[in-house]
C-alpha cells in the first residue's frame, strides 16, 4: 500500500475526485496512467481532481473547509496527491500535471491521423465503389447528360 501524503490543518491538498482515486491500484501506477489521457476521455480537471483546505487530519481521513461540497465530509487520505502552502500552488500542480497527459494525447493522435490517412482515403473510396456498384440506380450518370 502506498503511504500517505503527510498533511497538515491550514494546508492546501490536490487530491482524486472519487472515483478516479487509488482504491484498488497504487498511486504510482494511478499517477502514471496520466502520462497520456487517451483522445476518447473526456475529463475536465475538475472532473478528475479537487483542491481543498484541510481542516483536520485523522490517521485514514480528513475534513476541509473548502470546497463547501467536502466541508464536514470525511475524505480518504488516499486520495490525496499533493500538499501544497496556497491554493494557487496546488491549482498550478493540478494544471502541470494535467497537462502532461494532454500534451501526450494530442501529440499521438495527429501522429495516428498522419499516418493512416493514405490508407484511410484508399479504403474509403474502396467503400463508396462497392457501394456505387451495390446500388447503381442512385448513382447512374442522369441519360442526356453527357457533352
Amino acid at each position: 500500500m502506498t503511504a500517505f501524503i503527510d498533511i497538515k490543518p491550514g494546508q492546501w491538498v490536490l487530491a482524486f475526485q472519487q472515483p478516479f482515486g487509488p482504491y484498488v491500484r497504487e498511486m504510482p501506477d494511478v499517477l502514471e496512467g496520466y502520462a497520456v489521457k487517451h483522445w476518447m476521455d473526456s475529463f475536465t480537471k475538475d472532473e478528475n481532481f479537487f483542491i481543498a483546505q484541510v481542516e483536520t487530519v485523522k490517521p485514514k481521513t480528513f475534513t476541509a473547509t473548502e470546497p463547501v461540497r467536502y466541508e464536514g465530509s470525511r475524505i480518504p487520505r488516499c486520495q490525496v496527491i499533493a500538499a501544497c502552502r496556497s491554493k494557487e500552488a496546488a491549482i498550478a500542480l493540478r494544471d502541470k500535471f494535467f497537462a502532461i497527459g494532454e500534451e501526450a494525447g494530442e501529440a499521438i493522435e495527429k501522429e495516428m491521423h498522419r499516418r493512416i490517412e493514405k490508407f484511410a482515403e484508399r479504403k474509403r473510396a474502396a467503400g463508396e465503389k462497392k457501394i456505387r456498384k451495390l446500388f447503381p440506380s442512385f448513382f447512374a450518370e442522369p441519360k442526356g447528360a453527357a457533352a
